[in-house]
């Protein structure tokens, strides 16, 4: 990755942000830490300073001056590198002993630059001078031991400073590298998805952190998507295939009747079978249409709290007529209430559907069972039978638009039934599956529930 590529990536301006942070934090805490070092040690120097001053001047106060040039000659002989700098004079101003050259300091505190005292060194001194008794005397010592802690302390930070960069820079290139290459992935897969290979997914490390969830979300959405598409394509071929048959029964149907109006002949039965067909072909748009309105989503608006069981308790008597006119028997087995979150009308026509198609496909003799039961925080409604059933392999195929089993295809219907029930079990995130019921077959929906609504 080139140099100048870094600062593009958010990853490497986050560490380089936060390293930044980090400096300005050390550099704080550095400057506060130094600041009350320097004025402990500058107490502890002034003090010390003052305790040497005070036994010269007591010296001075118990002797003569023999002994008091003797006390300081012997004080200068044990400091010889000059860390301590004595200097007395007499009230004439004549040095009596000492060794630093007389600056001329006034009384009082002082810093002084060791070259004005005569002393070959970088370090200053910090000074004293007072009168002790009839003599002026200055005290001081040197300033070597402040003057390295600051270099110590600078040395350190700047050591600090420089492997916090070299750092920030390792670790933020890095990230950026690696980043980079699951963003390049990531591309890759934008681009197939737009040249039309909705197949392609971003990749995921299993790591859990926000590259992945983002990558899971997407796809997520491009697998919805794919199915979609491939849903739509396999309504297109549905479309095309199913509906070439009605179509060419209506042409024909109005051709005969054309034929008969030339000969005179009537053609009321001919129009009335045309008509027939047109309801049908117009009965299956208004089913694609309808189902398409709700994987749409557009219904969720609608979505109330309801009590599924008295719902299916509702259709049931509905259909209990058709089903004994067809010399069934439907038992409703919805006890109780069993609160979920939907659209009253979409579920009254899915379940309307699911005991239609149980009407229309089995024998008289055959017993429809509709149920809603609540165990392990699910909400499921059922609609059983004991007819024919659907073989395994066509379970999965019956949920598609216009598909019709071979058998099925001498009756009534558009094929749409339980295409419409899966988009409104897909609408109210519930499950759809088809099993067997040993005889007969099985359609559970299995909703969550809400507890304490109702």
């Amino acid at each position: 990755m080139r140099p100048a590529d870094l600062w593009r990536h958010s990853s490497f301006r986050l560490a380089l942000g936060v390293t930044l942070f980090i400096l300005t934090a050390l550099i704080l805490a550095s400057g506060v830490g130094y600041g009350l070092m320097q004025g402990q040690l500058t107490a502890r120097q002034d003090a010390r300073v003052t305790e040497i001053f005070a036994a010269i001047e007591q010296t001075s106060l118990e002797g003569d001056e023999a002994d008091l040039v003797e006390a300081i000659a012997a004080r200068i002989k044990a400091s010889p590198d000059r860390s301590t700098a004595y200097l007395l004079k007499d009230g004439a101003g004549r040095v009596l002993a000492g060794n630093i050259r007389d600056a001329g300091l006034a009384p009082g505190w002082s810093t002084v630059a060791a070259s004005h005292l005569g002393v070959e060194t970088d370090y200053p001194y910090r000074m004293f001078s007072g009168q002790a008794g009839p003599y002026n005397l200055t005290v001081g010592l040197t300033n070597a031991d402040l003057d390295d802690l600051r270099e110590i302390v600078l040395g350190a930070f700047g050591w600090a400073a420089l492997f916090a960069l070299l750092g920030t820079i390792s670790v933020g290139t890095v990230l950026a590298a690696r980043v980079q290459k699951r963003l390049s992935q990531a591309e890759d897969a934008a681009a197939r998805v737009a040249q039309g290979d909705l197949s392609a997914r971003l990749p995921v490390l299993g790591r859990g952190d926000d590259l992945d969830r983002i990558s899971i979300a997407i796809n997520l959405s491009l697998a919805r998507l794919e199915g979609s598409v491939e849903a739509m394509r396999q309504v297109s071929a549905d479309i095309a295939h199913d509906l070439r048959t009605p179509l060419n029964r209506l042409r024909i149907r109005i051709e005969t009747a054309s034929a008969r109006l030339e000969q005179g002949l009537p053609v009321e039965d001919d129009l009335a079978a045309a008509t027939a067909e047109s309801d049908r072909i117009n009965e299956i748009f208004s089913a694609l249409l309808r189902i398409a309105q709700i994987e749409s989503g557009a219904r969720r608006e609608n979505f109330r709290t309801l009590d599924l069981a008295a719902l299916m308790r509702d259709v049931a008597d509905v259909y209990a007529e058709v089903a004994e006119d067809a010399g069934q028997i439907l038992r409703p087995d919805a006890e109780g209430s069993a609160p979920v979150m939907g659209d009253r009308e979409l579920l009254t026509q899915a379940f309307a559907n699911l005991i239609e198609n149980a009407i229309r496909h089995c024998p008289p003799g055959t017993v429809i069972t509709c149920a809603v039961t609540e165990t392990l925080g699910q909400v499921t409604a059922s609609v059983r039978d004991t007819g024919p059933g659907i073989p395994a392999g066509e379970r999965d195929k019956v949920l598609r638009r216009l598909y019709r089993l071979e058998k099925s295809r001498t009756t009534e219907g558009t094929g749409l039934g339980l295409a419409l029930v899966k988009a409104v079990a897909d609408l109210h995130g519930a499950s759809l599956v088809l099993g067997d019921a040993a005889p007969g077959l099985r359609v559970d929906l299995k909703f969550h529930p809400i507890v304490g609504a109702i």
